[in-house]
């Protein structure tokens, strides 16, 4: 399926998952195109405790391409989207897994910025990013061409790093952090860390020391901003849920006092 008017996420939509391009409202970036490039299936280096797409199907460190899409279904599918409606404030790499995970991802980010270039949209490009691959020379230069990368840190503990994202076997913590300041020396957009603060029976990632030790280090990588947020759809997986507010403003707060220009989504 290569366009839809929405993302396909309801789990009684027959379509779930599989528009390769899709209309989306983002809590971040508002009037938005998704770019979906697994319709088949999840593929991820991780496999979130929160993610509302359920479990990952094909959980790997390694880059990937399973032929469907390439390049130009890819650019037949902005096409539609764009001559339904140019209303769009940004292009994103979402979608069903980790896009920076697929071996044509380079290629991909050329098809966009040449189509948006083509219908003159003057919307933001960018990629939300596990940041599981940001050290790869060939994701690195493919980024360069984005005007924004949002880059997944949910947290500095290895503990619960391992709790809470279940990386592929390979991955650890320092390989993602050494990642993202490597990245910024060579990034010039803009460069926002996002972190998912959740409560488990067991865990949080929420308390003011999970602040703390976040703060210190993101002053190493420097990103231009911190995105805070919570899960507004409901994880397939039980047990797992938001902080409380007031310990969710807490941690904001702590990463503001600490310097950075932060922006809160608590619902």
């Amino acid at each position: 399926m290569l366009y839809a008017r929405c993302p396909g996420d309801c789990d009684v939509c027959p379509y779930r998952n599989l528009p390769l391009v899709y209309r989306l409202k983002s809590r971040r970036r508002g009037d938005s195109l998704g770019v979906n490039l697994y319709p088949g299936g999840k593929v991820c280096s991780f496999d979130c405790i929160y993610c509302f797409r359920g479990p990952t199907a094909v959980k790997t460190p390694f880059p990937v391409d399973h032929g469907y899409p390439n390049p130009r279904d890819l650019e037949e599918a902005l096409e539609l989207a764009l001559r339904d409606s140019v209303d769009v404030r940004s292009i994103d790499f979402s979608g069903n897994g980790e896009p920076t995970l697929h071996r044509s991802f380079a290629e991909f980010v050329r098809v966009v910025r040449a189509v948006a270039d083509q219908y003159r949209i003057p919307a933001s490009l960018g990629v939300f990013t596990n940041s599981t691959t940001l050290n790869q020379r060939r994701v690195a230069e493919a980024l360069v061409h984005l005007d924004h990368v949002e880059a997944k840190l949910d947290t500095v503990d290895p503990v619960k790093f391992e709790a809470l994202n279940r990386p592929a076997e390979g991955l650890n913590l320092q390989q993602i952090v050494d990642g993202l300041r490597s990245l910024r020396k060579t990034y010039e957009g803009v460069l926002a860390v996002q972190v998912m603060l959740v409560d488990t029976i067991l865990f949080t990632n929420s308390t003011y020391e999970d602040a703390e030790a976040l703060a210190r280090a993101l002053n190493g990588i420097e990103p231009d901003e911190v995105h805070v947020y919570t899960a507004y759809r409901p994880p397939k997986l039980s047990g797992v849920s938001k902080p409380p507010r007031n310990i969710f403003e807490t941690f904001v707060k702590e990463l503001e006092r600490s310097g950075f220009k932060v922006k809160a989504y608590y619902e």
